[in-house]
């Protein structure tokens, strides 16, 4: 409890900043810092500590799993709305904050031990459907052309995807440099919390009904599933434990960020993403010691 009470504290100061004289781009700033510095530090202390037994393949299959199933559920419950909508819903409902705002989550609700499995989810599912998946849907609802190289360029030179190669193939890092490795590490939290809550938006439009449809959806609905699904294929250990609250995350703020750019429903991706993040404080928690009991 006392970690979800500093969390909300630091998304609280985040978005507090909005209304400070901070620059614009303070929030894009932030970013940067934990994209290229916070976020490979993490991936490098955690990655070697993964254990490459049988049930990995658990937190690689499921989020392209779940994309799916989120996909057919969009087009079940909102094929009739506009196709900016369409558009919009098509990439926060399966695309989740599995990294920024799941990873500190995760530490709070299970421990850091939680962590190793959750960069596995995040950059062999959540970062690549978001380059490709994403990519096609802004391509495809903005009617664009879709250029498989500059995509394949993103993937492969963005900085934690690269420390994520390298510290496989390299291992543990040489034992001088692992306090400055840490000390990076833990600006991870702090930082990309404070990010988000400055990213958030939490002005309501007029489509109430289909923002709560879709909240629903994306935070319990989906999840629920997912919990059944391992349930029934009696799968029960770390790994599903943390792919289930990491599919269980609210709207991906970079997705939301695309939507907004490119003009799919803006104040419904930004109410989604903000509130998204509000409720999942909840949600998540509550999934959890569901997974406990069942498990």
């Amino acid at each position: 409890m006392v970690q979800i009470l500093f969390i909300l504290i630091l998304l609280i100061i985040g978005y507090s900043l909005r209304f400070a004289k901070f620059p614009e781009d303070f929030g894009k700033s932030l970013n940067l810092f934990v994209i290229y510095i916070s976020f490979p530090a993490t991936i490098l202390l955690q990655v070697p500590n993964i254990e490459f037994n049988n049930s990995l393949w658990i937190a690689v299959v499921t989020p392209w799993s779940v994309l799916a199933l989120s996909v057919l559920l969009v087009f079940l419950f909102f094929r009739h709305q506009p196709r900016n909508m369409l558009a919009a819903l098509l990439l926060l409902i399966p695309l989740g904050n599995t990294s920024f705002f799941g990873f500190p989550m995760l530490e709070a609700v299970i421990g850091k031990e939680a962590i190793q499995y959750a960069i596995v989810y995040d950059q062999l599912g959540s970062f690549l459907m978001l380059s490709t998946y994403g990519a096609f849907i802004v391509g495809y609802f903005s009617g664009e052309k879709i250029n498989i190289s500059v995509i394949a360029k993103k993937i492969l030179f963005f900085p934690p995807f690269i420390a994520l190669v390298f510290a496989s193939i390299a291992g543990s890092m040489p034992q001088i440099t692992m306090p400055y490795i840490e000390l990076l590490s833990h600006t991870l939290v702090p930082l990309a919390l404070i990010s988000v809550g400055f990213s958030m938006q939490l002005r309501l439009g007029d489509d109430k009904a289909i923002f709560t449809k879709a909240l629903l959806l994306k935070l319990v609905l989906i999840p629920l599933i997912a919990i059944g699904a391992f349930t029934v294929l009696d799968i029960h250990n770390m790994t599903a434990t943390v792919t289930l609250l990491e599919a269980s995350m609210p709207p991906m703020i970079t997705a939301g960020a695309l939507a907004i750019h490119a003009g799919f429903a803006p104040r419904l991706s930004a109410a989604l993403v903000g509130y998204g993040i509000v409720v999942s404080l909840i949600t998540i928690p509550l999934l959890y010691k569901l997974i406990l009991f069942i498990s």
